[in-house]
């Protein structure tokens, strides 16, 4: 009778051993998802981030283009187009600062 006592204990202690080493494993690829996760919700922070850009630079597109439009309709008077040409120049200079401003960021997450 003690030999079946022991056997089942040894068997026991088999069955504990492997339910332990299942848990750990468990736990470990939930740690991996916990991360993984983690770094796409970095990403997706950042694509919305680049996205938003990306329409702030459409919108100030747009506006130089109806400026341009605009100021080559009315060619009639020269300080107008100068101005309009100005105003042009100063949205572009924005937009371009916009674009290296994001360029840097990419880069330094990238790094």
């Amino acid at each position: 009778m003690s030999y079946k006592i022991r056997r089942l204990h040894s068997h026991l202690k088999v069955c504990k051993s492997i339910e332990a080493e299942k848990s750990w494993k468990i736990e470990e690829n939930v740690e991996i998802l916990k991360e993984e996760i983690e770094r796409l919700n970095l990403e997706l922070r950042y694509k919305s981030y680049e996205l938003e850009k990306m329409k702030q630079s459409r919108d100030m597109e747009q506006e130089v283009y109806t400026l341009i439009t605009s100021s080559l309709q009315n060619i009639d008077d020269a300080n107008e187009l100068a101005k309009n040409l100005l105003a042009c120049d100063r949205l572009i200079d924005k937009v371009l600062a916009e674009l290296f401003d994001a360029i840097y960021i990419y880069n330094s997450q990238i790094n």
